[in-house]
């Protein structure tokens, strides 16, 4: 079964939405780990999607910006924890 990325637009942007408040929600380094592991599943979910080329350069932003929220959230804890 594929879904399709222009019908689902709100969902998939709910799914972000909530991406981006786990990765926030963070204060220790196994919560960081476990949002590393939310955006993986993230990533697998967005492949059932059927999408266009732009679509999908747009998901694969959203992956690599999550990515980079989680590297500063890491930096972040890993100063200012000690």
């Amino acid at each position: 079964m594929e879904w399709s990325f222009k019908q689902d637009t709100d969902h998939i942007f709910d799914v972000m939405k909530k991406t981006a408040a786990v990765i926030k929600s963070c204060d220790k380094a196994a919560h960081v780990e476990g949002a590393y592991n939310y955006v993986a599943n993230l990533e697998r979910y967005l492949t059932f999607f059927k999408k266009s080329k732009r679509q999908q350069e747009f998901c694969d932003k959203q992956i690599l910006e999550f990515r980079k929220m989680l590297r500063i959230k890491r930096r972040y804890l890993s100063e200012y924890s000690k």
